[in-house]
This record gives structure tokens, C-alpha cells and sequence, in this order.
């Protein structure tokens, strides 16, 4: 199905797409849906874990400053 006639299966609005950091996410401007194609919710999971991975040893992201206000990468795709 091309991307001009993609249409939310909630609401029937045309589906805005974006590309981030490798996946295509379709979301509907109408309801404010989200959706994402087979194994793309895993290729996020995997891209936040490496991201967290990648924090300084010693750091726990629950209670230092750079943990709590850290901008992961699924606030980064779902940031505008």
C-alpha cells in the first residue's frame, strides 16, 4: 500500500509517515496513533537497550540526572 493512501484503521484519517533512525513509523494526526510494521517495535526495543547499554559504568538511569532526563531514543522518534 503506497504511503497517499495509507488510512488509520481507528479514525480513516491519511497517515503521516516518518523515518527514524532507521524505522518507519506511521501516525495518524487525527487520533494521534502510532504504528509500526512486523519487528519494528523490536528494532526500537533493541535501539533503546544499546542506548542505555552505552551509559558510563556505575550510572543507574533511574536515579542520576543523566538517567532522569535522558532523551531516549523513543522520546527522539516520537519528539517532533
Amino acid at each position: 500500500m503506497s504511503e497517499a493512501t495509507m488510512q488509520c484503521p481507528k479514525c480513516a484519517t491519511r497517515l503521516d509517515t516518518h523515518e527514524r533512525h532507521g524505522v518507519v513509523i506511521e501516525e495518524c494526526p487525527g487520533c494521534q496513533g502510532v504504528f509500526l510494521d512486523r519487528g519494528e517495535l523490536e528494532q526500537l526495543i533493541d535501539a533503546e537497550s544499546r542506548y542505555l547499554a552505552e551509559l558510563p559504568d556505575g550510572v543507574n538511569p533511574d536515579t542520576t540526572y543523566q538517567g532522569r532526563h535522558r532523551r531516549g531514543i523513543m522520546e527522539q522518534i516520537f519528539a517532533r
